[in-house]
């Protein structure tokens, strides 16, 4: 087949091998400026686009790639991710079958090659250079080509540098996070001030004996003494119980209560204040108070008890002295000697004997 040279295909193809053979020159030089520069030297590439920054952050490079002739040269995007190279066919759209997909990690055969990037990828010799979008489908010649072939060229090892070192320039191209929002610290609101802890409870106090024994009560006894008993109770454990003023005596039941009671207590006749008081280990106090109202027996006199004008009548009517001495321990005496009624029998001629007696039958009920 002849090649026409004013057909339009042919002159296309023509312009396209000269723009092969010139970055292939400007690309040697490039090359080994890469080479001596390494993968790890980012200064000067040609920067990619950056999409999908949120989701998958991917580097997008314009690209021109051949199946190894002129012939089969497309245009598209280049996008490499973190795991995956892509290359899209953009122009011709006849041509679309040459795109394709693999794994970043799985690329073989890297190198830049007189200014063209070759690698295998998955298993198939790829050949692409950069070539921006605006240069796609045509040739431009004039003063700029030289310096436009020489950014294609350092584009191509731009994209060899991103292929060995993603992290590195992904680090140049994504924006810096922003700063954080300035934190602003809000009012604290006081403490609520702690709610006054509850009082403790006094102990309780029940009593079991005399029978009806209780608070303010007024118990009628005609005993010349008085025992209380009761149980004295708290949650704190055993109180300690006082009964008008002195300690009474305690028997522990469990580790909260115990039996309590009092000696005797001697009462006068008529009312008689008692008071009863427990205390816990926390200070506070439970009282008791009754009243015991003391009534003495009322003793039998004889109705021929001698009294005291009947003793000193009897004496100075002449009676003996031992003869008044049997009365008094046969009838009894109704009344309580005191020293004056004493010193009068005996005046009257009262003998000691006489006055023992007397004294004797005054102490008996």
């Amino acid at each position: 087949m002849s090649l026409n040279p004013r057909d339009g295909a042919w002159w296309h193809t023509a312009l396209l091998l000269f723009l092969f053979l010139s970055v292939s020159t400007i690309g040697l030089a490039a090359t080994k400026r890469s080479k001596k520069g390494g993968d790890s030297d980012l200064s000067g590439i040609v920067r990619p686009d950056l999409v999908n920054a949120q989701t998958d952050p991917t580097l997008r490079f314009p690209v021109m790639s051949t199946g190894g002739s002129v012939f089969s040269i497309t245009y598209g995007w280049l996008d490499i991710s973190n795991s995956t190279i892509r290359y899209t066919v953009v122009q011709p759209t006849s041509k679309s079958e040459h795109s394709f997909e693999g794994s970043r990690l799985a690329i073989g055969d890297l190198r830049l090659n007189r200014g063209w990037l070759t690698f295998k990828s998955p298993k198939k010799g790829r050949m692409l250079i950069f070539l921006s979008q605006d240069r796609w489908g045509t040739v431009h010649t004039g003063p700029g080509m030289s310096s436009a072939a020489n950014r294609e060229s350092l584009g191509t090892s731009s994209i060899y540098k991103t292929l060995l070192n993603f992290d590195g320039v992904m680090a140049l191209v994504k924006p810096p996070a922003p700063p954080p929002a300035p934190v602003i610290a809000q009012p604290v609101a006081p403490a609520p001030p702690p709610k006054p802890a509850a009082p403790p409870s006094p102990p309780a106090i029940v009593l079991s004996s005399p029978p009806g024994a209780g608070e303010d009560q007024t118990l009628e006894l005609k005993e010349s003494t008085v025992v209380l008993r009761g149980v004295a109770m708290d949650s704190t454990g055993i109180p300690v119980v006082r009964i008008n003023g002195s300690p009474a005596n305690m028997r522990p039941q469990t580790s909260q209560a115990a039996e309590f009671w009092s000696d005797p207590l001697p009462l006068q006749a008529g009312n008689n204040r008692i008071q009863i008081v427990a205390s816990n280990s926390a200070g506070v106090e439970a009282k008791l108070d009754l009243t015991v109202h003391y009534k003495p027996k009322t003793a039998l006199v004889n109705p021929r008890a001698l009294d005291r004008l009947d003793i000193i009548g009897l004496l100075q009517g002449g009676v003996p002295p031992a003869r008044i001495l049997d009365l008094i321990k046969d009838r009894g005496i109704k009344f309580s000697p005191s020293t004056d009624d004493l010193n009068a029998i005996r005046t009257a001629g009262g003998t000691y004997e006489l006055i023992q007696a007397l004294q004797q039958a005054a102490s008996q009920p």
